[in-house]
């Protein structure tokens, strides 16, 4: 009987495995020879998917049109309920495309996006007509021009569709087919390899059979060591966790009584240090998130979250923590920003605050006399605009006891920090220029040193950052920044052609610690300018005899410095075509109105930093400055003329007893208010209300007396200016109403004009009566 040795039996076992699965593999690459032959059949007749409810749907928003189109030109009442189905058929063609999970990707692109929202529009203003189910052909006729002239946008919203879906199936197909070849390459390798492992493995075994024992002797001592290591391990693992513990519960209740302490009576000089002190905290605690990650640090995995931030800002801040530290020593802390760079840049706001926190507060630590200064350069020479890259620089000079080679040699070293007796002097672990240097190398950087003993030092950090765009109002708040009490802010001349809103603009301004000078119209602004050169002009664009572009445009060819004053647009128009409209006439900024304080101010941050914040204490410490008039024609008017205007004015009825469920909420835009209380105080407020409603209520009583006279031909000028006013203090239904005389005003009929008249009285009156329950207005 034939006996088999071990090693025979392994061999054995060995050739049967290879067998195997070399079987197997052929299975294998035969099923992937099939599937590659089924998806080159259908790569070369695949069929779309969602173009068909494309199509489709241009064909509802066709026939929709024409039906619509037939309404605007014919004499007699259009069918409602046709007209009505034909909607219906539309909507439903466009549930489907919006819902088609085929379409995902579609509708991400720029025609569906563009043709979808005039689309959405389109419909709206049809439903808005069909719920009066009676309509003319004047009301029609709208609808049916918006949707002539949507019409390209649906046939290229079709073409896209095909285009698309075609694109889309030809890639995953040749992707499916490379795939498939691919594998099949892979398979046909694989064998080769398999049966090249067999003859290797069969040459190994004898070798293993040998070192199976010294295996087993160094299996028993790794098993030592492993359990050693996972024993260290744990204990820096709950090291970490307890130093997090520890280090965490005094922190968050430092900033748990740090927000506490705001809602005490404080004055601005607290509330200054409580800010700085919250700050200080936050920015501790974001350190501490990450340094406590350890796997993530020794792992070289520090990650950054960009975002847009405002450079200027975070210098600020840095200096404004910093700054007790320096005069708590009697040193001098100088910070400049070259003003070529472009304010907003995509950065890690706390990794960038952290480099310059550990450069200036080392330059701190280690000076006894002089000046540390901080610099924020540019090294790029060519114009930079969003988009673009910028090489920024951080350099930090000081006159402190400076370094020798030797310390120069060693200082970005984990744990390295000089000498001895500097450790023991000023404390401190010698980690932070190192995790400094890294951060800049991680943004494209890199910190550099140079150093005298006894005379000082020179820390150079260099940043990549991509440069942003400036934030829109629905972008994130900018950082905060507050402008030092007694440090100059900005002279802004004001073109404004409405008495009201140059109350308001007024008011803002001043609180905000700026002076201001107005002008009624666009001849006027451009005198101001060439008489004294402002900072900025708040240009409002719809202006009698010369409006705000016509100014610019005038402006823009007078000579350096005034053409190039930065002018920022006003106006309650804020439809795309408005703000490329004032972009190509030469202004750099948009303002929508009503303005508000915080659009406003972040305007202002955006062009002058620090300097166009608002002061840090209240302005009832600060005398504000009065109103410069330019010229002496637009001067305020006399007090015995006020007087006339206020006696002559329309009287505020006293407020009724009741009013009806939501007629606040239906009058007043009570959030807008509330944010114009904060930008102009409660008492500005009320002042300005009162102007409105009664010393100078010309607004109103012109509208009015335009309407029942029937002079439908000055409704749009009356209802524009009336708009603007009662927009800008929040009273919304008469603005509403306004917005409707002014685009509608100019096809009334006699019987429109009085019902509209009647409307305005009764709005009116129901408005100042709420103002005057409510405290914004007094009732005598």
């Amino acid at each position: 009987m034939l006996t088999l040795t071990v090693m025979q039996k392994r061999r054995l076992w060995l050739l049967l495995a290879t067998a195997v699965s070399l079987g197997m593999v052929g299975f294998l690459w035969k099923q992937d020879y099939v599937e590659l032959q089924s998806a080159r059949q259908r790569q070369s007749a695949f069929t779309e998917s969602f173009a068909p409810s494309v199509y489709q749907l241009e064909r509802e928003y066709l026939r929709f049109s024409h039906a619509v189109d037939m309404a605007a030109h014919s004499h007699h009442p259009a069918d409602a309920d046709a007209l009505d189905f034909e909607l219906d058929l539309l909507l439903s063609r466009l549930e489907v495309v919006d819902q088609s999970l085929a379409a995902e990707d579609f509708r991400k692109t720029t025609e569906f996006t563009t043709a979808r929202a005039q689309l959405g529009a389109a419909v709206a203003h049809a439903d808005r007509i069909l719920q009066g189910r009676v309509a003319t052909e004047h009301e029609w006729m709208p609808l049916a021009q918006e949707l002539h002239a949507l019409a390209p946008a649906m046939n290229a919203l079709t073409m896209r569709s095909s285009l698309v879906v075609s694109t889309e199936q030809e890639a995953s197909y040749k992707q499916q087919v490379a795939a498939t070849e691919a594998k099949l390459h892979l398979l046909a390798s694989l064998a080769v390899l398999l049966l090249a492992s067999a003859i290797a493995i069969g040459a190994r075994q004898t070798q293993v059979e040998r070192e199976r024992k010294r295996l087993h002797r160094l299996h028993d001592e790794l098993r030592l060591a492993n359990e050693k290591a996972e024993a260290a391990n744990a204990g820096k693992s709950r090291f970490l966790a307890n130093m997090s513990h520890e280090l965490r519960t005094p922190l968050n209740g430092m900033l748990g009584m740090l927000s506490l302490l705001e809602f005490t009576p404080l004055n601005a000089q607290q509330d200054d240090y409580i800010q700085t002190a919250n700050r200080s905290a936050k920015h501790l605690l974001s350190l501490l998130n990450d340094i406590l990650d350890a796997s993530a640090l020794e792992a070289g995995k520090m990650s950054l979250k960009p975002e847009p931030v405002m450079l200027s800002a975070m210098v600020a801040d840095v200096q404004s923590l910093m700054r007790p530290v320096a005069l708590e020593k009697r040193l001098t802390l100088e910070v400049s920003q070259d003003k070529r760079l472009h304010r907003w840049v995509h950065a890690d706001s706390t990794r960038v605050k952290q480099i310059m926190l550990n450069l200036v507060s080392n330059a701190l630590k280690f000076s006894e006399r002089g000046t540390v200064r901080l610099e924020v350069t540019v090294a790029d020479e060519r114009p930079l605009a969003a988009g673009d890259t910028a090489l920024v620089t951080l350099r930090v000079t000081d006159q402190g006891m400076g370094m020798s080679p030797e310390v120069l040699d060693r200082l970005f070293q984990r744990f390295e920090q000089g000498d001895a007796s500097s450790a023991r002097r000023f404390g401190g672990t010698g980690l932070g220029l190192e995790i400094s240097r890294n951060l800049a190398r991680h943004m494209g950087g890199d910190i550099v040193a140079h150093s005298v003993p006894g005379q000082g030092s020179e820390f150079v950090a260099t940043l990549r950052l991509p440069l942003s765009g400036p934030l829109t109002d629905q972008a994130a708040d900018v950082v905060t920044v507050r402008r030092e009490p007694g440090t100059p802010g900005l002279h802004v001349l004001v073109a404004e052609d409405n008495a009201i809103n140059r109350k308001y603009m007024q008011a803002l301004l001043l609180n905000m610690g700026h002076t201001v000078r107005f002008a009624e119209h666009g001849g006027q602004a451009v005198h101001a300018v060439q008489e004294q050169l402002p900072d900025i002009v708040l240009m409002d664009l719809h202006m009698p005899d010369v409006d705000g572009l016509q100014a610019t445009e005038a402006i823009r060819r007078l000579p350096k410095p005034y053409c190039d004053l930065p002018i920022i647009a006003l106006t309650a128009d804020v439809v795309d075509e408005s703000r490329e409209r004032v972009l190509a006439g030469g202004m750099d900024g948009f303002l929508p109105k009503p303005v508000n304080l915080h659009a406003l101010e972040r305007k202002l941050v955006l062009h002058f930093g620090v300097r166009g914040a608002s002061v840090a204490l209240p302005l009832d410490k600060v005398a504000p400055k009065p109103v410069e008039p330019v010229p002496a024609a637009v001067a305020a008017a006399p007090v015995a003329a006020e007087a006339a205007e206020a006696a002559s004015a329309p009287e505020v009825p006293k407020p009724r007893r009741r009013f009806r469920p939501g007629d606040v909420a239906e009058h007043l835009n009570m959030g807008m208010i509330g944010e114009l209380c904060v930008g102009v105080t409660l008492q500005g407020y009320q002042s300005l209300l009162d102007g409105v409603m009664r010393t100078d209520a010309n607004c109103y009583t012109d509208l009015l007396d335009a309407l029942r006279a029937g002079r439908t031909d000055a409704l749009l000028e009356l209802g524009h200016s009336f708009k603007g006013v009662t927009a800008s203090l929040g009273l919304a239904a008469l603005s509403r109403l306004a917005l409707t005389i002014e685009k509608q005003g100019h096809s009334f009929t006699p019987e429109e004009c009085a019902q509209h008249a009647d409307a305005l009285h009764d709005c009116w009156s129901t408005t100042s009566a709420i103002c005057a329950r409510m405290g914004f207005l007094s009732a005598g």
